[in-house]
Order: structure tokens, then sequence, then C-alpha cells
């Protein structure tokens, strides 16, 4: 039997819900409610959909639990197809539902968590008879339902329930959104959603067959760059996705949804960056610039950069990008040329600049600048003249910074996106900073955030949290995880001492600090007190500590040691100068590899006459050298093609230089003996090659991946082995990382933006 009323619900509100419908049956109205829940129905069933075709509304019982079901969501859509009525109930305080919004939206709607139930019986009858359901003594109520209470699906949005990347139901409802907005170019983005108070929040969910490179599906973390990106006028998504360690770039258009396009594949492919116009999406990939356009997928080189990490595609007709381990902002011209170099930073651990945001019109960049330490949560966002040259701080930190054209300032900082009030004319912002949106997937200290924002004020981004923080771990071979019961934190470098009882660790906040922990109870101790400080490394003897260390007035590093039971100040052994890093006892000599602007060095005598000799360098980049443990060889990370490698090179034949690792292989550490070397291989692989340390020729024996575990890939050397070498020590995640199943959509943030500077 039909009913006219449809109660479209979750099962979690199904007693508050069924007295409800109770008190409105006994009034006489005619309610059809599965009793059984619909979350609780495996199949959406051929009864519920005749239901909905049969009544005159639905009525949808409003809670974050309803908002959350898929099959709510379907009946809602169902509903608002057959242009039938839709009567939102408020159960709870709520926004409109988030992938709701354009069916709901100017609706008359009911609030029962604001009215006694006397109240509400009395609301819902008067609001029923007036949208043309029989209710006994209300028969002389005329009819008043707005317009915009019932919704016709547009001819050019097609419903399209089996989409290959999108749930259907959910890319219905923003196709239509979007669609509204977008109709034609002819429309200006800057007028979508002018009405509404709030932000309209949509989530675009993702097939389970799809792996997004990030959170759990991600092996790198968030360390590539932008994973996501929205295009400036907010009718396109972007975004990574990976399988067999292919990372590929997809393409969605919201205002037409043809489900999601493959543009491009590679094994390293980085950076999302769209055109001015929307059209191209540019990218880098070993070492280059390149662009694709989108209609017809075509790829041309825009230039070559060595290791660039972030860019920005202005209006002004240049990509501006960083590079070389992120100290230079350059830029290049998008139809091709050579790169000119805007900015340098200094040579120093911590030191790198962020993602660019090329202001309109010439006003410059912004861009976070290196702070006090390595946890760029605490780093200045500055603005750059790109004419002067002149740089000014803006008073707060944070990274991944936006400007939105209605005078606010964007970043993320802390696993947030937060907003504060900038007026470009003074460089000053008026405001603290309020969060904007909450749980947004970041990566601190590799400046990355997973967001973006169009010119027509949309946003992209996804759930997360930053991953800089973690917990250290004993792992053994077989990679089953101990971990440790020191808090959670953002760590840098990591090394126990030479009879595996003490652990000297960098712990990074608004500045840097090295800390002693004991290995059995963990209990631990600050070493460090002034200025910021880190890179830890034990002596020989186990009594002291070489670590690099500065004011927070300079920008240069010195290289210092500390007994770490001595009252008073660390002794300097190398003066400060940029980028250095103390990383290997020779073991018979009384030398020391260290880096220094990024090639190997050696310091000779370093505790009494430093002298530093270079052993490496000149065309690639060398990081963490490590001497064998009969002092023949070394190993480090070379990058040659835009990536890192695992080498080893022999001190007696500068000849004898052999790779052990393939590409995005790195950190070695020898066994006690010499004849093996371990390393971490691509995805967080703990990899072990045996090693001839007498061989004349290639050393390099068999290569073994001994396990896989999600490392937090903080910088430098993550990890350490026990001297019994039975276990390593490795940062790990204090919970796992979530798989990212949506992509998320903030539309119309400006009145949102201003409520929040309004309170």
């Amino acid at each position: 039997m039909s009913a006219e009323v449809f109660v479209s619900y979750s099962s979690q509100d199904h007693a508050q819900v069924s007295k409800i419908i109770e008190r409105l049956r006994k009034a006489g109205v005619s309610v059809w409610m599965d009793e059984g829940g619909i979350d609780a129905a495996t199949l959406w069933s051929e009864a519920i959909v005749e239901a909905i075709n049969d009544c005159k509304l639905l009525m949808m019982m409003v809670s974050r639990h309803s908002t959350d079901s898929a099959n709510v969501v379907k009946e809602v859509m169902l509903a608002s197809e057959s242009s039938k009525t839709i009567l939102p109930v408020y159960l709870e305080p709520a926004d409109i539902p988030t992938r709701l919004k354009y069916q709901l939206t100017g609706i008359q709607h009911s609030e029962a968590f604001a009215l006694t139930p006397d109240a509400l019986l009395e609301e819902l009858l008067k609001g029923l008879a007036k949208n043309g359901v029989a209710v006994p003594g209300y028969e002389n109520v005329k009819s008043t339902a707005p317009a915009s209470s019932t919704h016709k699906r547009r001819r050019n949005q097609p419903v399209n329930w089996k989409a290959p990347a999108f749930v259907g139901a959910v890319l219905f409802a923003i196709g239509l959104l979007i669609g509204a907005n977008f109709g034609s170019d002819s429309t200006p983005p800057q007028s979508i959603d002018r009405t509404i108070d709030h932000a309209t929040r949509l989530a675009i969910n993702l097939p389970d067959n799809l792996n997004i490179l990030a959170g759990a599906d991600n092996p790198y973390l968030w360390s590539i760059g932008s994973v996501v990106e929205i295009s400036p006028n907010g009718r396109h998504i972007a975004y990574y996705s990976i399988s067999n360690k292919v990372h590929t770039l997809n393409y969605v258009d919201l205002s037409n949804y043809e489900g999601t396009k493959k543009i491009v594949e590679s094994f390293s492919l980085k950076g999302i960056l769209f055109s001015p116009n929307s059209k191209w999406i540019a990218f880098f990939d070993k070492g280059k610039i390149k662009k694709v356009l989108l209609d017809t997928k075509e790829v041309a080189i825009v230039g070559e950069t060595r290791v660039p990490d972030y860019g920005y595609w202005a209006e002004d007709g240049y990509i501006y990008f960083v590079h070389s381990l992120g100290r230079k902002l350059s830029r290049i011209k998008d139809v091709g040329g050579t790169p000119e170099l805007l900015h340098e930073g200094p040579h120093q651990e911590g030191a790198t600049l962020g993602k660019p945001f090329v202001l309109k019109d010439g006003r410059g960049v912004l861009m976070t600048f290196p702070g006090k330490g390595i946890n760029r949560n605490y780093a200045p966002i500055n603005h750059l003249d790109l004419k002067t040259k002149k740089i000014k701080d803006l008073g707060v930190t944070g990274i991944w910074p936006y400007y939105h054209e209605a005078g606010y300032l964007l970043f993320a900082k802390n696993g947030n996106i937060w907003a504060a009030p900038l007026d470009l004319d003074s460089l000053s912002v008026s405001a603290d900073p309020v969060p904007l949106i909450k749980g947004v997937g970041m990566y601190a200290h590799w400046e990355t955030a997973q967001y973006s924002l169009s010119n027509s004020g949309s946003i992209v981004y996804l759930e997360g949290r930053d991953e800089s923080l973690g917990i250290p771990a004993w792992v053994n071979s077989e990679g089953e995880i101990e971990k440790t019961t020191m808090p959670e934190q953002f760590y840098g470098i990591s090394d126990i001492s030479p009879d595996g009882k003490k652990l000297a660790i960098q712990v990074a906040a608004e500045k840097d600090d090295i800390w002693i922990y004991d290995t059995e109870t963990w209990s631990g101790s600050k070493l460090t007190t002034d200025g910021s400080n880190g890179w830890p490394m034990w002596s020989k003897d186990g009594e002291s500590v070489v670590f690099v260390s500065r004011t927070l007035e300079e920008e240069a590093w010195g290289l210092y040691s500390k007994k770490i039971n001595a009252i008073g100040a660390p002794r300097m052994i190398w003066e400060p100068s940029n980028g250095v890093m103390a990383t290997s006892w020779h073991p018979t000599e009384d030398k020391l590899a260290m880096n220094f602007e990024s090639d190997i060095w050696f310091i000779n005598n370093p505790l009494t006459d430093p002298k530093g000799i270079k052993f490496a360098g000149e065309k690639h980049l060398e990081w963490v050298g490590m001497f064998s443990p009969n002092g023949n060889w070394i190993a480090y990370d070379i990058d040659q093609s835009g990536s890192y490698s695992q080498v080893v090179h022999s001190l007696n034949d500068t000849n004898q230089l052999y790779q052990v690792g393939t590409k995005d292989s790195g950190n070695g550490l020898w066994s006690s003996k010499g004849d093996a070397l371990y390393f971490i291989q691509g995805y967080g692989s703990i990899v072990r090659a045996e090693f001839d340390p007498e061989s004349s020729n290639n050393p390099v024996g068999k290569i073994k991946e001994l396990f896989y575990v999600k490392l937090i890939d903080n910088p430098g050397s993550s990890y350490d082995i026990h001297p019994t070498e039975e276990k390593f020590l490795l940062i790990v995640p204090k919970t796992p990382f979530k798989k990212v199943r949506e992509i998320r959509v903030l539309l119309n943030i400006e009145n949102e933006l201003r409520g929040l500077f309004q309170k």
C-alpha cells in the first residue's frame, strides 16, 4: 500500500524518528518508513524505489548519521529526480547536508531539536498540509510550497549511477550544483552561491579500486607535493593516483561530468599546476617541467631544472617553482625557455623555501621561508617583492599559503587550514588566524598541504592530519613493530649509542633540541638548551654527541660536541657555515664525514684541529656519507637524475663507484662486520645488500628486501640499527594512516571567512 509521506533516515536515529512518525500516524498522516532502517538493508530494494515513486513528499531526517548514509543520499536524489517535494527535519543542529546542498537549499525545514514534541507535531502537520499531503483537520491550509522545494534534473546533466571513477549519487549532486553555477563560459565563477550564508560542502567519493596518492595509499606519504588541485575557474579537479608504483595524473570536469580521465602516467610525476585559463596542467617529471593540454593530452616540455619541488603557474605567463633541495625560487616562461633565478635561500639545515603563491598585478610572491628549525609549522610566511627583492614577514607561521581576493590569507598548520585578514597594501595581518577547515592532510617538514584554492573561491582538499608526527619504534627483520612509550612528536634525526643503551634524537617544535632517551625505560632529558639544534651523532666512546647548532638570530650552523653528563656550553668543532651536518666517524682514523653545502667532506682531527677536505661533489648532490667498518669504502646518497640513489664509493680508488639501490633509495647503514649494507628503498622498504669489502671488482652482492613499513619520512636518516643488528629503530605513525576515500570540495568560502572575523 502506497503512502503520501516517505521517511528517509539513518538506522542509528531509529528510536528518535519512530516517536515522531508514531505521532504523525496517530494524527492520520499516511507515512511509509522502512522499519529496519535504511542502513540495515543490504540492497536498495524495489519496494523502497516504488514507495518513493508513489509518495507526494519525502521527509529527510537530518543528522550527522543520515548525511553520511549512501542510501539516504540515493533516496533524496531519486525524490529530487522525480520532482517530489523534500522536507528536511533536523534531529540535531547541523548544516545542510554536505552532499545534498543543492537539493535542500532554500527549502522550508523543521528543527526538531529546538521544539517540544507538541510544537514539532503542529509544525509538521501544517507543513505537510501546505505541500499537498492529506492531514485531517488541516484541509483548508493552502499549499504555499516554494518553487525551490522541488527540483528537476538539468537536461545536460545525465545521471550516471555507475560512474567508473566516483559514486554516482554523490557525483550527480555535485554535477547539478556545479552545472548550475558554471553552465556556460559567460557565467562568472565569482557568482556562485552568493545567497547562501555558509560555504557549501561536498564530498566526491572515490571507488575502492582507486588508490589516491595520499594517506595509507601513498608510500611516500605527502612528500611528492600536491596530490589534488582545483583549477582557477573552479570547474576542474586534478589528482594523482598510484598503481604498481606508477603515478597517474587524473582529471575531472565538474561542470560536465563524463568520468575521470587519465592524462599522464610516469614513475616520478610530481606537482599539479593549473594554467591561469584552466586548460593546461604543468607538472614535474625526471628533472623536467612539462605541461599537458587537457583536451588533447598533448605533452610539451617547458624546461629543465634540478630537483623541482613546488610551483605556481601565474597570470604573467611564467611558471614559478622551488628547486635544488628547496633553496631556490625561479621562474620560466610557460612557452619554454631558460629558468630565471629570483631568490636563493641559505644553504643550511632546515633552510627550505615553500610553495610560492604569486599575487596578481605584480604584487609579489607569498611563500614560507626558513624558520628556527625543521618543523615547518613554525616557519614564517613572507612576502617577496619581485622588483625590489625585499622580504616582509607577515607575522604568521605555517605552509602552503594562498590569498583570497576578498582580503584573506589562507595557510596550513598543525593539520588545519587557517585564515587571517591580510591587507596587501600594508602587508599586514589584522587579526589572529582562525581555523577554517580542521583535519586536512599535510606534511609539515616536506612543505606539503593537500588543498588548493580557485579564483572563484572554492577549496578542494583531502582529509587527514599532519603526518610529520610519529613515535620511535623497534622493528625486527620480519617487520614486526614494537612501539616505544615515547610521546608523539615531530622527530628528526636519531642515533643509537654504541652500546645500544641510549638514543640521541632531534625533537622539533618552535625550535629544535637534542634529547637523550634511555632505551629501556624511555625516560629522557634535553641535552641542548640554547639556539636550534639537530642531526645528533654519538662519539666513538658513546660519551659525547656531535650535533649542529645555531642561535635563533643567525642563519649559519656550526658543528658542536657535548658530553651527555657535562654541565656547560657545547664545544665548537666547525665554525658556523652553510649546510653542515656530521654523519659518520672513520673506524681507524681521527676523521669525520660530514655534509657541507650538499657535498661530502672529511674533517681531519675534528675535536682538535678541524680541517675540511671535499671528497665528492661538483656534478651531483651527495648526502649522508657513512664509512664502512674497515674504512675502505663510503656509502652515500647521490642525486643523478632528479631522484636519489644509494651508492658505495672506494676511498682508495675514486673510480670505483657502484650503485646499490635503484632510484629513490638511500640512508645507508653498514653491518658491524661490513659484510652488508642496509638502506631504505623506494616506498619504505628496508633492504639488505650483501657486500664484499675486500673485492677489487664490484663488491655488491645479493640484494634482499627485508620488510616494508610506513615511515615518518622526516629529514635525513630517519632510522638506525641496534648494535646487535636484531632490530631497527624507525619513526612510525602512532595510529595507522587512513585510506583517503573522498575528495572534499568547499564552495562559497567568502561568507564563511567574513563570519569568522565578525564574531
